[in-house]
């Protein structure tokens, strides 16, 4: 009877205690998060050392993070008791999550972390896990656990050796590696001899320093990373020059984890690809594309008009006025490049065109052209004084001036115009060091120019226009009405300063949908094409590929299909939110689409200039193998 007792009271024990008396903790659950089971097991089996394992098994659309989260959110932690040792915790690579604007680093799904135990360890290991999940809402709970180590777990090596595989390796993905800092950005330059597929890069955090989504450049073998840096109030970053950093760069499944010390940067999104020169070329084509534009056509009429007028020609003085208009395109620019240099300097908003974003701006531009639209109306005239006129004439060589602000307000007037190779010079220009900056805005100087230069080098040219008569009258009616037109555009991007939203003159029966990172995922999970338009009531080019492009029927009804996502932004007003999704992609000027789909999931972005064909061609190969 005693013996029949002792076995049943060692039952009972023995269910009473399951815990105590296993390899591993059983899968633990929380009545206040049914959305994540953990466990954990202990192995002492391998020459004495002490192993770990800490399974997470996660709902879908649940995660839970690195020990660096990103921007939000808390990594996973384990608070020890009894006297523990040492505890090494080794972390998969992680993958990359876009909510809101808001870059973070984790796992979903199941995720294992394998730990080592440095030191003779306790008969039984027991902590509290600490474990952060999130989805639309983020909970944290704790999960107490305890693990006899003295009981053997059959299949544990091998789980631990799969755990391990997962961990990034201190060496052998990359041939080189550098990480650089410029205010506001860090750069990665990394080479691998077998090239680059589907690179991923995580960082640790350090002290103040927070950072954005990487963007990333493939050019063969290398790789150009650039990625944000903020404090932790979202301004200014701290120098990080001669800190150090612990980041995993991944591709095709293979890891490396490396500390590197932060040097001054040397390359960029664009420019470490893209020689100097190449740039170059494109800013003169770009610079000279302007000219063709319709923003810059009304000061070209004006300067036409300026020769004209004018009944006793010369070569010399038609020189003297092209060069004036020149010198003052030339001053513009470099106006321009050292305004976007404070800006970068100070970590501020960049873009082309960004002054149309001010409503004081566009105010004073506005009644520039309604009074050049009056005078040449002829509703009054420019009258100075007799004295001051004779100065002008005298030292001013005929009053110069007036040909050097034409060359000023062409170029004001082109800033809200992407032409042709100008987007990606300007993109490389505001993301690169300040001497290619001013390089790159030396070169669309010089590119505007060059038909004023012909004329100034050639005098000729404007000699063989038709001499005064009647017909000027005529001439001064189309500048003026040209002037009026320019004036009114102006007038109607004062209406969003006005009233809240954009007020569009172009209708389109396409639906669009707020432009979002999230947008663009969603979509893609349900095996969506996206088109993106990040556009413009002062951008010149974008009313052009709305009235050439949008209203066509072809690519409304390409649009309006049900696999289709039309997602707009409007940065017609300054917007965070746009400013950082072209920042991210390494732009700064609108127009600027992009096709996302089953078939381009990285996304292609398209020319300034829209066709047709470009839209429809590039929504077709988005289709990809879709279901």
């Amino acid at each position: 009877m005693n013996i029949v007792f002792r076995q049943i009271l060692c039952c009972l024990l023995w269910s009473w205690l399951p815990v105590s008396w296993a390899a591993d903790s059983n899968w633990l659950y929380s009545p206040d998060n049914d959305h994540a089971s953990v466990r954990v097991r202990a192995d002492t089996s391998a020459s004495g050392e002490t192993r770990l394992l800490l399974d997470v098994k996660l709902e879908d659309g649940w995660k839970t993070y690195w020990r660096s989260p990103g921007e939000s959110g808390v990594a996973p932690s384990i608070v020890w008791k009894d006297d523990m040792p040492g505890v090494d915790w080794y972390w998969p690579t992680p993958s990359r999550f876009d909510v809101a604007s808001i870059t973070t680093q984790g796992y979903n799904n199941i995720v294992t972390f394998p730990m080592s135990l440095r030191g003779m360890p306790p008969a039984s290991i027991a902590g509290v896990l600490t474990l952060p999940t999130c989805s639309n809402v983020c909970l944290l709970t704790d999960y107490p656990f305890v693990v006899d180590v003295s009981v053997q777990d059959t299949v544990f090596a091998h789980d631990y050796a799969q755990a391990m595989r997962k961990i990034p390796l201190s060496r052998g993905l990359t041939d080189s590696l550098s990480l650089g800092y410029r205010p506001g950005q860090l750069v990665i330059n990394a080479t691998r001899s077998d090239g680059w597929s589907s690179p991923g890069v995580y960082l640790d955090t350090i002290d103040n320093a927070y950072f954005g989504k990487p963007q990333m450049q493939i050019d063969g073998e290398k790789l150009v990373v650039s990625i944000p840096v903020t404090d932790s109030w979202g301004d200014s970053s701290p120098d990080l020059q001669g800190k150090f950093v612990t980041l995993v760069i991944e591709n095709d499944g293979i890891a490396q984890e490396s500390i590197l010390n932060v040097t001054a940067a040397t390359g960029g999104i664009g420019e470490s690809l893209l020689p100097f020169w190449q740039v170059a070329l494109m800013a003169l084509a770009g610079g000279f594309i302007l000219n063709l534009m319709p923003c810059v056509l009304p000061v070209l009429g004006m300067k036409l008009g300026s020769i004209l007028l004018v009944e006793e020609r010369s070569r010399q003085k038609i020189r003297h006025q092209f060069l004036a208009s020149v010198t003052g395109i030339f001053i513009s620019f470099m106006m321009l490049a050292a305004l976007m240099s404070v800006l970068k300097l100070t970590n501020q908003a960049l873009g082309w065109g960004i002054q149309f974003q001010n409503p004081w701006f566009i105010g004073m531009m506005m009644m520039v052209m309604l009074m050049f639209s009056a005078n040449l109306f002829g509703f009054f005239e420019f009258r100075l004084p007799s004295a001051f006129t004779t100065r002008l004439a005298a030292y001013g060589n005929n009053g110069l001036s007036g040909h050097f602000w034409q060359g000023v307000f062409a170029t004001l007037l082109a800033t809200p115009c992407s032409a042709p190779f100008l987007g990606t010079a300007v993109a490389v220009a505001l993301t690169a060091s300040l001497p290619t900056l001013w390089g790159i805005f030396f070169s669309l100087g010089v590119g505007m120019s060059l038909p004023w230069l012909l004329v100034a080098l050639r005098p000729g040219l404007a000699l063989r226009l038709p001499r005064p008569g009647k017909w000027m009258n005529v001439l001064r009616r189309m500048l003026g009405l040209m002037m009026l037109g320019s004036a009114l555009w102006l007038a109607t991007l004062l209406l969003p300063h006005l009233e809240r939203g954009s007020h569009s003159m172009v209708k389109e029966q396409i639906v669009w949908q707020p432009l979002s990172e999230q947008a663009i995922r969603e979509a893609l999970e349900k095996n969506k094409r996206v088109f993106v338009d990040v556009t413009a009531e002062w951008c010149i080019t974008c009313k052009l590929n709305q009235y050439n492009i949008f209203q066509t029927e072809e690519v409304q009804r390409a649009l309006s299909e049900e696999d289709v996502v039309a997602l707009r932004g409007d940065w017609t007003l300054p917007s965070d939110d746009i400013f950082l999704f072209l920042k991210s992609r390494g732009q700064f000027a609108v127009p600027y689409n992009q096709i996302y789909g089953p078939g381009l999931k990285d996304g292609q972005a398209l020319p300034a200039l829209l066709t047709r064909e470009a839209v429809l061609q590039t929504l077709n190969k988005a289709k990809g193998a879709m279901p």
